[in-house]
């Protein structure tokens, strides 16, 4: 967005100075100073957002209204069967797309004002999006992948979760929102998460909660290791046993082989209940509390999407319509940046369950020393 010396600032009502300190909402593109935006607390325009409101500069409408009278002033030199085009200084008839030439195919960027073909759907120089009918219907949310039904149901709705709508939200979600937006709507702190309860921390871990994922597989590998070294003694009686007799135990055992076997069996058999019982208490813990930190999650992508955007990040992907990187709107680039935090992710959780098996051995094998 240019902004010049007649834009003025919705809050104070003064013009904008080249030395300005200006930051633009990451929501509709309204452009303020940055310590009217900081008193105000949230964009002047944030009571429109709901409908899809984006700012227009000055200069954005001087230029579309000139392109209009352009438009109108065109003549329609064509014939009755609407395939040629009449020229009256020559009285002669030209071919339509010589015709098209003659009048010119050139426009100017509704942005930054440079000329470019009226067939494409973002300036060439700039990357702002232009006034196209043909092009009408792209989405560049849609074409790179981070757009689908779920989130569109939610694209009018007026609700608002923790101070952030529910299709900015849908918009991090992205899979499965039917059932998060409800859930979050509730506003409850407790919920069972059947996918939490059978995948426990991996499941934290899809949805990109990794603090959480962290904590709660360090609490498990710290419970198992401290009961493998209560029953560290009975653990080691019978790993030493079996691994000396298990092809007579699974050959011909002695009764009195398979006694002991029994014996040594019953002794580990606490440490092994209470293994499991932990795990089983953890998952149940990360059930009841995954959509909780899911929620937390969700605003903070939010909340750091926005901050970013203030501060002036960027998010240039590769313009399936140009041979070059552009820099998407502000309501486009924003719906990229929460898709890219968002979401889930299937490599997380084979990597953390990689690392774990990693850190177990080396931390047993540390143990053996001793």
């Amino acid at each position: 967005m240019i902004i010049n010396s007649n834009e003025k600032c919705p809050v104070c009502n003064n013009n904008f100075a080249q030395e300005d300190d200006v930051v633009v909402c990451p929501k509709c593109g309204t452009p303020h100073h940055r310590a009217c935006y900081n008193s105000l607390g949230h964009c002047a325009n944030s009571d429109k957002h709901s409908s899809g409101f984006e700012y227009i500069s000055n200069a954005d409408n001087n230029e579309l209204n000139n392109e209009e009278d352009k438009v109108s002033s065109e003549p329609d030199y064509s014939d009755t069967d609407n395939q040629n085009y009449y020229n009256p200084q020559s009285s002669e008839y030209y071919n339509r797309s010589t015709a098209q030439d003659a009048y010119g195919n050139k426009t100017k960027c509704t942005q930054c004002n440079a000329e470019i073909s009226k067939d494409v759907p973002f300036c060439s120089h700039c990357g702002a999006r232009q006034n196209n009918a043909q092009y009408g219907d792209y989405n560049p949310i849609n074409n790179f992948g981070l757009g689908n039904t779920e989130q569109q149901q939610y694209e009018n709705d007026t609700q608002m979760i923790n101070g952030k709508s529910v299709a900015d939200v849908a918009n991090v979600v992205r899979t499965n929102t039917h059932r998060f937006i409800p859930k979050f709507l509730q506003n409850k702190k407790i919920s069972w998460n059947w996918g939490a309860f059978f995948f426990g921390a991996y499941y934290l871990f899809f949805r990109k909660m990794y603090k959480q994922g962290a904590i709660f597989l360090s609490i498990n590998l710290i419970v198992q290791f401290f009961i493998n070294g209560i029953y560290s003694k009975e653990i080691s009686d019978f790993m030493s046993f079996f691994y000396a007799n298990y092809q007579t135990l699974y050959s011909n055992p002695s009764s009195s082989l398979a006694s002991e076997m029994t014996a040594l069996s019953n002794a580990v058999m606490p440490a092994m209940y209470l293994i499991l019982g932990s795990t089983l208490i953890i998952s149940v813990i990360i059930a009841l509390f995954a959509d909780s930190f899911y929620k937390t999650r969700v605003i903070e992508v939010l909340d750091k999407v926005d901050h970013n955007l203030q501060e002036g990040a960027s998010f240039n992907v590769l313009n399936p319509m140009m041979n070059d990187a552009a820099p998407l709107s502000q309501a486009d680039m924003r719906k990229l940046y929460l898709g890219k935090m968002g979401g889930t992710s299937i490599l997380s959780p084979i990597a953390a369950y990689c690392i774990l098996n990693i850190v177990t051995r080396i931390v047993s094998q540390i143990i053996s020393l001793f």
